[in-house]
């Protein structure tokens, strides 16, 4: 009985340092300075990104809820990336269209560590500016990603560029003044 318990709590540890040991590490786009450690249309990325995209659909006031979900990646992603997206989305049966437009679901950034994900999307609302959120995303050992945390963030996209704007503006006339 003993001998049992032991070798299963062995192979238990085994299992899930070889999960941990072959995670992925990795940002898109890529962060300045890091390199690359996997492609964006490998696993675990697609299905990170579309359990985001589902999770916004379903819980945001996005615009086109009736809609097929038009969605952009962050750049540099490559058209591969996109369509194993289309099919994760379309395994969950959502319906979804190739083309994008203002009422895309913007994926700004995923980042991997391991079986913990963060993505950021820019989601078009029916009312008022488009919504920024991060989502924190996690996964077990033979398990589906999930969506564990979000952040909505109390700031829009217009007052971003105001700031930039107004910040970008008193760093020149501080340059002129002195």
């Amino acid at each position: 009985m003993f001998r049992y318990q032991s070798m299963t709590l062995i192979l238990s540890l085994a299992v899930f340092t070889a999960a941990g040991g072959c995670s992925n590490y990795a940002s898109f786009p890529p962060l300045e300075g890091d390199s690359q450690i996997a492609e964006a249309s490998n696993a675990p990325v697609p299905e990170v990104i579309a359990t985001a995209i589902e999770w916004c659909v379903a819980r945001e006031d996005y615009t086109q809820q009736e809609m097929p979900i038009e969605f952009q990646l962050p750049a540099g992603m490559d058209p591969d990336t996109h369509e194993e997206v289309v099919h994760w989305l379309e395994k969950s049966g959502w319906n979804t269209n190739s083309e994008s437009n203002d009422n895309s679901i913007e994926i700004r950034s995923v980042r991997l560590f391991g079986l913990k994900a963060m993505v950021d999307l820019s989601v078009p609302r029916g009312i008022g500016p488009r919504q920024l959120v991060t989502l924190e995303l996690q996964s077990y050992p033979f398990q589906n990603w999930q969506v564990i945390a979000a952040n909505r963030w109390r700031f829009n996209e217009e007052q971003l560029q105001r700031n930039h704007v107004e910040l970008r503006q008193a760093s020149v006339d501080a340059d002129s003044g002195s």
